[in-house]
Formats: structure tokens, sequence, C-alpha cells
């Protein structure tokens, strides 16, 4: 058993449904604490509230940052070569 607590305590690889605090969301956003604060106040960054303190998943940040991924020059391009918009 303790082999297997130095192979994970040697590996940096985060579980991909990692559940931490705001340092958490920190690292992952690469937003500073008072604006992961204010976003969680005005509900734009995903997060749970459980007796008073916040919690974020590792997954969710990261599929937040996604949805906000602007189109590069090329695909907005073929966008409107297809008629789309």
């Amino acid at each position: 058993a303790s082999d297997v607590r130095a192979l994970k305590s040697r590996t940096n690889e985060k579980p991909a449904d990692e559940i931490g605090g705001v340092d958490l969301a920190m690292q992952v956003t690469g937003l500073a604490r008072r604006s992961i604060y204010k976003a969680t106040h005005f509900r734009t960054i995903p997060h749970r509230r459980v007796g008073g303190r916040l919690y974020f998943r590792r997954s969710e940040l990261e599929q937040w940052i996604d949805a906000g991924r602007r189109k590069t020059v090329t695909e907005k391009a073929t966008d409107v070569m297809k008629g789309n918009k």
C-alpha cells in the first residue's frame, strides 16, 4: 500500500474531476482570487457553495473556459463560405 502512495505522490497528473476550493479555480483559470470571488457572486463561473465554502470541479472549469473560445479567422471565413454565421 505504501508503494501505491509513493507512486501517486510522484505523479503530477491531476484527476479530470478534481474538486477543490478557490486555489484550484485560480490554478485552472489563471484568474486572481478577487476575480474568482466576483465571478461566483455574479454566477458566471461554475461553482458550488456548501456550508459557506466555495467548491469548484476541474472538469467544469475547463468546459467553462472552452465555451468562451473564440473562432480563428480561418474558422470564421469557413463559416461565411458555408453560409453559417
